[in-house]
């Protein structure tokens, strides 16, 4: 699964699906290299994963900021509790822990956990952009509109 983009994981929001297939090809990059078992490059691919993830995490957060997406919040959450694993996931490979159990992490439960938030948090948000965007411009709500009148 970890450098599968399916049909099923498309939320139906460009922007949102290339991020999606950018990101697995990091995860697949990062698996490749555990299988060449070369720290230095597992380390690397690591990083650079890391640093998608921020990027990735970031773009959507913003997107739903700007849309003011009702369940922003706690799709805000999910990240933020991936990013607590996955950087726990990094501390134990500069630790120079058993590969083993780090494949097990990196080759399942990371891949497993993407497809899972995709499923359940971003194509309800994609569901929402798109209904967003077939609204009229002036019924769109916005982050400058205030939650209660002044």
């Amino acid at each position: 699964m970890s450098d599968h983009f399916t049909k099923e994981l498309e939320v139906g929001f460009e922007k949102v699906d290339l991020e999606h297939r950018a990101l697995l090809k990091a995860v697949g990059e990062a698996v490749e290299a555990l299988r060449g078992g070369r720290r230095e490059e597992i380390h690397e691919a690591m990083a650079k994963l890391g640093d998608y993830l921020v990027w990735h995490f970031s773009s959507e957060e913003r997107i739903m900021e700007e849309t003011v997406y009702p369940e922003r919040a706690r799709h805000k959450a999910a990240h933020d509790l991936f990013m607590q694993d996955f950087l726990q996931l990094c501390e134990a490979e500069k630790a120079g822990e058993d590969l083993g159990s780090f494949s097990e992490a990196l080759g399942q439960r990371i891949p497993e956990w993407i497809k899972f938030h995709i499923q359940v948090n971003d194509a309800p948000l994609g569901r929402y952009l798109a209904a967003r965007d077939r609204k009229p411009e002036g019924s769109r709500p916005s982050a400058k509109d205030k939650p209660y009148p002044s």
